[in-house]
């Protein structure tokens, strides 16, 4: 989505959210601002009747509301204006085709109007039958004219209007696919890229799956505020997209949990990029904005999962998220595989 509204009217719309923003538990971060931008800007009238429940009841947001809400009012609207894109693109090209061929039936039956008339000039004819047979082909010819006149006319506005749909959809494809604080891809742009994989075989089968969460997030929100927050989450989303190549995903899943699909990946070649991620990760220093002390070490727990077949994106979540939650439960800043998860899971249980 696209806000087109003035700085002037941004600037009264950025007073009337603040201090409703303020009385929500939830986070002040560019998902929960969206919320109630739209809803202060009287811009999605069914987000703002929940809202205006939940103000009535006096019912706080929590931070799962605020993903909660996003994800229905927000992300799935603009999802559906891509899709509406889609289909208005389509039907042009359709009337595009349709106009085009047309013209060639037309062009056709011109054609075999002067081969005959070929054919009847070949012989000797009176006067009367030539005026006959060239009042014929201006007439043909006019009519030709008139058709390729109008063809050139609706193909340099389709033209035009293919061009403003195509960017209208290259930007809501990327609006509704990205995670607006980091630029990577969010939950949506992460089942698009598996919806792709599962197009042609092998699929899912053989690719690895990365989940990685920001240890002890909530103490440096908590410490140095959310502003500071958003600069390691971006901080971390970078370290990720510069881990990966080709078709590799990385994604922001929401919060300070990311995921990180590598097709085709063996378990060796996954857990060396989880490796290098949380490395790098480790390595990096955070400086607060008065250019001071740093906030410390910023780490990874990261889980690696190896699709098997038959196996959905949740599964393979599922997986991944028991891997990292081993890593957490081993220490932190470290790497844990499914497998490996599964089976210290299982003493865990027996113990």
């Amino acid at each position: 989505m696209r806000y087109l509204e003035s700085k002037e009217r941004s600037t009264e719309i950025l007073r009337l959210a603040l201090p409703l923003m303020a009385r929500q538990t939830a986070a002040f971060h560019p998902l929960s601002y969206a919320l109630w931008y739209e809803h202060c800007a009287g811009m999605n009238p069914d987000l703002s009747r929940v809202l205006d429940s939940r103000l009535t009841t006096n019912v706080a947001l929590t931070e799962a509301d605020v993903w909660r809400l996003y994800a229905q009012h927000i992300a799935a609207r603009d999802m559906e204006a891509f899709e509406r894109l889609q289909l208005q693109l389509r039907n042009l090209l359709e009337e595009t085709a349709q106009s085009t061929a047309s013209a060639s039936d037309q062009a056709a039956q011109f054609g075999h109007s002067l081969q005959d008339h070929a054919k009847e000039l070949a012989a000797p004819q009176e006067p009367e039958k030539l005026r006959e047979i060239v009042a014929e082909l201006l007439v043909g010819t006019q009519k030709m004219q008139h058709v390729t006149a109008d063809l050139s006319a609706k193909l340099h506005a389709r033209t035009n209007e293919v061009n403003a749909l195509t960017e209208n959809l290259r930007r809501a494809q990327s609006e509704a696919l990205l995670d607006s604080l980091t630029g990577l891809k969010n939950r949506r742009g992460l089942e698009r890229a598996v919806e792709d994989l599962l197009r042609e075989p092998p699929g899912l089968l053989g690719s690895a799956l990365l989940l990685a969460d920001i240890d002890h997030f909530k103490v440096v929100n908590d410490t140095y505020g959310h502003v500071l927050g958003d600069k390691v989450i971006r901080a971390v989303a970078h370290v990720l997209r510069s881990s990966i190549k080709g078709r590799d995903v990385a994604a922001r899943l929401g919060g300070e949990e990311f995921a990180i699909l590598l097709p085709q990946t063996s378990l060796t070649g996954a857990t060396a990029v989880a490796e290098q991620i949380r490395g790098t990760v480790a390595q990096g220093r955070i400086h607060r904005p008065d250019g001071n002390d740093s906030i410390g070490q910023v780490t990874l727990s990261v889980g690696v999962a190896i699709a098997k077949a038959g196996d959905t994106l949740e599964a393979l979540l599922e997986r991944a998220d028991a891997a990292m939650y081993t890593a957490k439960r081993a220490g932190r800043n470290r790497i844990s595989v499914a497998s490996e998860a599964a089976a210290s899971a299982a003493a865990f249980k027996a113990s």
